[in-house]
């Protein structure tokens, strides 16, 4: 029995092979990539990432990381994607191909003549006895909490991938209501009709808003153009025009439409890849640069712009800020709150009830965080910055 657990830094990963948590998967038989982070506040939430063609989990590990750090479940799939699905229907004009040969990866019913996925190898049934066997495994980590029976709880799962894997992801938002979709670089398009696939502009499942794309505008696989028209027709020109991430800070004004020019690290010419492989991904001290990006995308923006009157109308103070070990909140004395302390990437640092109108933060590094608390749906929010 191949898995192998692994503690780092308070991160927890697990490397299980689909035929270990379903003996009657095939192949492929590439290691699924499983990280959680229980030091962290749990968000309830399974980040599912579906890797490019012929791409496996561990060349996303540095997102899967991400995800888990926020405090997400998060899961690199292992499934087959062998076949290219645009290559597939390069010369078709068929309007469906692209939805049948899709949905046979998704659910293994056989739709399409040049896709030989069957149930037991199709990405719903590697996950729910992935989730099962996890359950089993870890039952200290709680991933029963994504399945119920035979049936998983899509409304809590965000679904991710690059390239043929934000497509997947894609389609299972439109079969399935999803937490968010979170696409790399992706699109489905018809070369002789010019003009995306049908699914793109089926109405599905999930809501507008919850669909989020980031691609590089010279990326080689995915035109530019093209990708644009396939954001549209996914409804996302609703919620901003595109921002070029490498300029704007989080939250790239609210946009849900997002692009780099930036350079490719360690091969100048993978631009497809740069958005989210590992090997690729510009790098800052061994960080990814792109690390607020998929903040961003996984979690968006609504929190920490969320600015309720209620509390807004009382004179509530921090002090000392800035500060080199506590601060203390003045005319909170007569509410029950709770806080949330966020990096000022966006990323979750500290998520607590107030007692005593007091929090410590000798926990936190020097520099600039938000500060938000909570009352029911009433927000407040502090620019918090430690010495």
């Amino acid at each position: 029995m191949l898995t192998f657990p692994t503690l780092l830094f308070g991160q927890t990963e697990h490397l299980v092979q689909p035929n270990t948590a379903d003996p009657l998967s095939g192949a492929p038989n590439n290691f699924h990539y499983i990280y959680t982070n229980q030091n962290t506040t749990q968000k309830n939430k399974l980040f599912l990432f579906f890797p490019g063609t012929g791409a496996v989990p561990f060349l996303y590990r540095e997102i899967l990381k991400h995800a888990a750090n926020l405090g997400y479940h998060s899961i690199g799939l292992t499934y087959p994607n062998n076949d290219a699905i645009n290559q597939i229907c390069l010369t078709t004009t068929d309007t469906t191909c692209h939805s049948r040969a899709r949905l046979e990866v998704f659910d293994g019913i056989d739709r399409h003549s040049d896709v030989n996925v069957d149930v037991n190898n199709c990405i719903e049934r590697r996950t729910l006895m992935l989730l099962k066997y996890l359950n089993t495994t870890y039952p200290a980590e709680n991933w029963g909490q994504y399945y119920s029976g035979n049936q998983i709880e899509w409304e809590k799962v965000i679904v991710s991938g690059h390239s043929q894997g934000g497509g997947h992801a894609g389609i299972i938002s439109k079969i399935k209501q999803v937490d968010r979709v979170v696409m790399f670089a992706a699109m489905d398009w018809i070369t002789l009709l010019n003009r995306n696939a049908d699914w793109i502009t089926w109405n599905g499942q999930t809501a507008d808003n919850k669909y989020y794309g980031f691609t590089h505008q010279n990326d080689e696989a995915v035109d530019f153009n093209k990708i644009q028209t396939t954001w549209a027709n996914y409804g996302m020109n609703s919620f901003g025009s595109l921002i070029l991430v490498d300029t704007t800070s989080t939250p790239y004004n609210n946009s849900h439409q997002l692009y780099t020019l930036l350079a490719p690290a360690n091969d100048p010419t993978k631009f497809h890849n740069s958005v989210v492989v590992d090997l690729h991904t510009p790098m800052n001290n061994s960080l990814p640069i792109f690390a607020p990006v998929w903040t961003y995308m996984i979690e968006g923006n609504a929190v920490l712009n969320s600015i309720n009157k209620t509390l807004s109308t009382y004179n509530i103070f921090i002090y000392p800020n800035p500060t080199s070990a506590s601060i203390h909140l003045k005319g909170t004395e007569s509410f029950h709150l709770y806080y949330k302390i966020f990096s000022i990437q966006g990323q979750l640092i500290m998520d607590d009830k107030l007692d005593m109108s007091n929090i410590d933060l000798t926990s936190l590094g020097k520099g600039i965080y938000i500060l938000q608390l909570n009352q029911e749906n009433n927000v407040k929010t502090f620019k918090l910055i430690k010495e």
